[in-house]
């Protein structure tokens, strides 16, 4: 600075005590206690037509230069001052400042081009600008502001392309709802556009979306129809306030990639950070068309909240937290879905949306969605949830990934619905309904075309093509052909590609585990939970039946993969009905496999922790998992109990994890094809967020719902010793996995 003052919204007040002078400096958001007897002194002299040089040479007498200037650094970067004298008075002077504007500059006559997109109200906040000392032309001579009916209103992208083009700036604003909309502050190459903004703010407005599909030929329905001509006023002002922030530099810290929202009914505003999309039609790039997945180190260590990841889960959580935003997030909104409190119990639901509800069943589901996120520690459940939510948020199709449509014989490198969904030639030819998870598609004909997205097997290191319906949620080939469907196995984000990989497989391995147990109902060896010397563990153990009237165990279902493969299992003991949770957990250090198995039926308290009388009042209404909570006895399936076998203690499975994502995934290829099995996997990261996420297809590995087709689900348990059922699908479990 050549010629500092005081920033006029601080005040600085110059106190001595036992060390001598020292600086108390007040504002309306912060207060400072400056301890330095040279800043005290400091403060008289900064009047704004003093130089630097000057102001130093003052208090050289009885100071060294040296820390005169490092004084005043102190007082800069601290953020009091300003550049320049002004003549501007005291109170628009301490506004001003506080907006980072020269008050000089901000009182000069200032003209904006406002822009009619359908506002009701577009002439009452011209003349409410007018009022107030802003003048409004219809041509290019100021600032463009854009009063909008909706933020999603298609006029709008011809405006935006326009922008695009030639690289000028403009401020939308919605001056009437009972939530007002000021933003964002568009500057084309720099931040996102408004096709962002719409792509983001359509996602979610799912009833709005919804009827807008049911009825194309019709205009969107637009909730926000109240207008007060005080409520008007707010939106001007604040404007007002604003638009010689915008005229002077270009750019305001408030506007600038974000919008502003302030709910009139509460007197609230909120700040929302506009992420751009890379694949945005109008302002990005269309995603790379290459499918090799490359495998580069990556670090991960397990952290004493019993993760194992790159980085801790606060870290993390700080790191995704602007992805959580009702308007504009991927995350419309992060709430947790107990209320224990008692340090040891954490679970949290992310909201999201998958794809355009095709029914009113479809909008129900997204409304209520919540991707689920568990945990030993808050934080660690927040991103769980948030991770989760990322993930599925990533595979929901948008039109924007590269495809190929063909039938089956026509990709000699495809691999057709029926070698990954794994149903029996009779579930083909009854197709009984079994409820959501274990409904059965129809079969693919040779002749019939379909969509195939581009993959990669680590194992053969060559493409595969998988069908584009099992890969991405929504994609129009469920409804036209309907030969399979997508859902969440095997589908997983991380910091890095591999560790994203990593947590896939392991869920593949998990859900295979689980199926060649489930539906074969073996007698599994339990675990000795103490041997683990946990004290996370010990806690959960005496916490179970002192405060939940519940029983606590876990059984072993490693298979012949070797990756370790946890079943925790607690019913009630404290009435008839059971409400039997049931969690599991896989990884190659069986510490983390154990730690997953047993937060995972933590995560589930919730759906029957509430009681009416000595009855459950269920969180749930799925037919079959209420089915599962209310009918299913522990002494009538024995399988759910350990074996008679010796337990399985820390020392039993060796920690295979090595310290690297990547090395890990490597030795996990390596397993899988010693069993014949080929590893693809599909990155459907996207370059906005701070996680990367993978679908990863084992064909041959087994879901864990009703699938009966021939393979590992017969021939595993037997090669292993667990005897198993030959290939009679009437004597496998009737209780399908319920969720």
């Amino acid at each position: 600075m050549h010629r500092p003052r005081v920033r006029a919204d601080h005040l600085p007040v110059r106190l001595t005590g036992p060390a001598g002078d020292y600086l108390v400096v007040v504002s309306e958001t912060r207060h400072l206690l400056v301890e330095d007897p040279i800043a005290a002194r400091l403060v008289d002299l900064l009047d704004g037509a003093t130089g630097t040089a000057d102001v130093v040479e003052a208090l050289a007498g009885g100071h060294p230069r040296r820390q005169v200037a490092a004084a005043l650094r102190r007082l800069i970067h601290l953020g009091l001052l300003a550049e320049g004298a002004t003549a501007a008075p005291a109170a628009p002077a301490a506004a001003w400042d506080a907006r980072g504007l020269d008050p000089d500059e901000a009182g000069r006559p200032l003209a904006v081009s406002l822009v009619d997109a359908g506002a009701p109200d577009v002439a009452a906040l011209e003349s409410h600008l007018l009022g107030l000392g802003v003048k409004v032309t219809t041509g290019d001579d100021g600032p463009y502001v854009v009063a909008v009916r909706s933020p999603t209103d298609p006029v709008l992208g011809a405006f935006n392309r326009a922008r695009l083009a030639d690289g000028r700036g403009w401020t939308m604003v919605r001056p009437h709802g009972t939530v007002l909309l000021l933003g964002p502050h568009f500057l084309p190459g720099e931040t996102a556009c408004w096709d962002c903004l719409r792509q983001r703010w359509s996602e979610n407005e799912p009833v709005v979306s919804y009827l807008a599909g049911l009825r194309p030929d019709e205009p969107r329905v637009d909730p926000a129809r109240a207008s007060l001509p005080a409520t008007l006023a707010v939106v001007a002002g604040l404007l007002a306030a604003e638009l010689p922030v915008l005229a002077a530099t270009g750019r305001s810290p408030r506007l600038t990639g974000r919008l502003v929202t302030f709910d009139t009914t509460t007197l609230t505003g909120e700040g929302h950070d506009l992420v751009r999309q890379p694949h945005c039609p109008s302002c990005g790039s269309p995603p790379p068309s290459g499918e090799r997945v490359e495998l580069a180190p990556s670090p991960v260590s397990v952290s004493p909240d019993g993760g194992s990841r790159s980085a801790g889960a606060e870290e993390t959580y700080r790191r995704l937290a602007h992805h959580v935003d009702r308007y504009l997030g991927v995350v419309n909104r992060l709430e947790p879905m107990e209320d224990y409190h008692n340090g040891l119990t954490y679970s949290f639901g992310a909201g999201h949306n998958f794809a355009l509800p095709r029914g009113p069943a479809m909008l129900r589901s997204n409304l209520r969605g919540l991707s689920g996120g568990k945990g030993r520690t808050e934080a660690q459940a927040k991103v769980s949830a948030i991770g989760e939510a990322i993930e599925r948020y990533c595979g929901v199709w948008r039109g924007d990934r590269a495809t190929t449509r063909a039938t089956r014989g026509e990709l000699p490198n495809a691999v057709p619905p029926e070698d990954l969904l794994l149903f029996s030639d009779a579930q083909y030819a009854a197709r009984e309904p079994r409820g959501h998870f274990h409904r059965v598609p129809n079969r693919l004909a040779d002749d019939q075309p379909i969509e195939w997205t581009p993959a990669w097997s680590l194992t053969h290191d060559e493409a595969r093509h998988l069908p584009a319906a099992y890969c991405w949620y929504g994609h129009p080939d469920l409804a036209a052909v309907d030969v399979c469907g997508a859902d969440s196995n095997g589908c997983a984000a991380g910091a890095t590609l591999p560790e994203a990989i990593l947590q896939g497989f392991c869920e593949l391995v998990e859900r295979d585990s689980v199926a060649l147990w489930w539906y074969h109902r073996t007698r599994m060896p339990g675990v000795d939970l103490a041997s683990f010397a946990d004290p996370w563990i010990d806690a959960l153990c005496e916490f179970y039946p002192r405060r939940l009237g519940r029983r606590l165990w876990a059984l072993d279902l490693t298979a012949d993969l070797g990756i370790p493969t946890f079943a925790a299992i607690s019913p009630r003991v404290d009435r008839p009905v059971e409400d039997i949770l049931v969690g599991f957990g896989a990884h190659p250090d069986p510490a983390v496999a154990l730690g997953r198995a047993l937060a995972e039926v933590n995560q589930f308290l919730p759906m029957v922790a509430r009681s009416v009388g000595d009855r459950t009042r269920y969180a749930v209404s799925e037919p079959e998992t209420l089915a599962w909570f209310t009918s299913v006895r522990i002494a009538e399936q024995p399988w759910l109990c350990p074996s008679e076998a010796a337990p399985t203690t820390a020392a039993t499975h060796r920690d295979a994890s090595t310290g690297d994502a990547a090395r890990d995934v490597r030795r996990c290829v390596d397993l899988a094809r010693g069993e014949g099995l080929d590893v693809i996997v599909l990155d459907q990261s996207r370059p906005d967020l701070e996680l990367r996420v993978a679908r990863v297809v084992v064909p041959g590995l087994r879901h864990f719902w009703r699938r009966l087709g021939p393979g590992r689900l017969w021939d595993v348990p037997i090669r292993l010793g667990r005897g198993g059922l030959a290939a009679d699908e009437a004597a496998m479990n009737p209780l399908s996995v319920f969720f």
